[in-house]
């Protein structure tokens, strides 16, 4: 077994309710993938996960249901469905004026 952490969002001070893209994560062989969030907003996110077959991110569509994190909050959220490229979208509802968003996927290889 091995584990490949990577960082769709890393410090991403948001500052409006628009959606914010994070990077784009290659899950090769990984399958079980735990998402580390630490929520350093002074606002609640809502997070999306998405997925695509294609390295560009072409036809891109969404895994499972949104979810909120509350301000300032340390948390994670698990997803065993597999797909090779991976990235988060945030949002929100309020302008946050103060912290950051960081997630870390964790990959698992079987």
């Amino acid at each position: 077994m091995s584990i490949n952490a990577q960082n769709t969002f890393t410090n991403e001070a948001i500052r409006n309710t628009s959606v914010h893209n994070g990077a784009t994560v290659f899950n090769g062989d990984f399958v079980v993938k735990t998402l580390i969030i630490e929520n350093g907003l002074n606002q609640a996110v809502t997070l999306q996960c998405q997925a695509s077959a294609h390295a560009d991110f072409s036809n891109s569509f969404n895994v499972g249901s949104p979810f909120e994190v509350s301000a300032s909050t340390n948390t994670y959220q698990t997803c065993n469905s597999y797909f090779p490229y991976w990235r988060l979208t945030a949002q929100c509802a309020s302008s946050p004026s103060s912290g950051a968003l960081t997630v870390i996927i964790l990959g698992v290889s079987a």
